[in-house]
């Protein structure tokens, strides 16, 4: 098997209604920008887990990865770049706040999207695309099973039953 470095960043999508969890950029290239909870994947994390580690660390709140909402795929510099967008729970009654990383923290409506500043096109397109469909893969961790981080992620059986 042949390998290649990868930059994996994640970022976690959590839904209200027709509103999306979005943060506030508070320093670095993005100052001022808006986004969803984000970063990159430490050594030795899958992916999942790296998107609710930064949902903990920019809103204050804890999460539970439904499945996958969008992958953004590139080239950076010459190697893969993966962003991968997970569709996120939390409890209803858990209020976010911000950290020493971003300005805010807050639950914006889909109306409001054009008048944000965004960190990127793809960014606004993943929020767009978190309110307007229901459609996720699903994530079945067989971490137990396995004895190793092991995550499937798949289309959801609509007729019930396993394949």
């Amino acid at each position: 098997m042949h390998s290649v470095d990868c930059d994996v960043g994640v970022a976690a999508i959590v839904r209200r209604a027709r509103s999306i969890l979005l943060v506030k950029e508070q320093r670095g290239k993005y100052e001022g920008r808006w986004g969803l909870p984000k970063g990159y994947v430490d050594d030795g994390e899958l992916p999942r887990n790296a998107a609710l580690r930064e949902l903990k660390e920019e809103c204050n709140v804890d999460g539970t990865v439904l499945g996958i909402q969008s992958v953004r795929e590139r080239l950076l510099d010459g190697m893969p770049a993966i962003f991968i967008a997970y569709s996120v729970d939390i409890p209803s009654s858990a209020v976010p706040s911000p950290n020493d990383e971003v300005s805010e923290a807050s639950f914006i409506p889909i109306e409001q999207f054009s008048e944000l500043n965004w960190i990127s096109d793809a960014m606004h397109a993943m929020a767009v695309n978190a309110v307007n469909s229901k459609h996720i893969l699903s994530s079945n961790d067989y971490e137990h099973e396995r004895g190793h981080p092991y995550v499937l992620h798949t289309l959801p059986n609509l007729r019930g039953g396993v394949r």
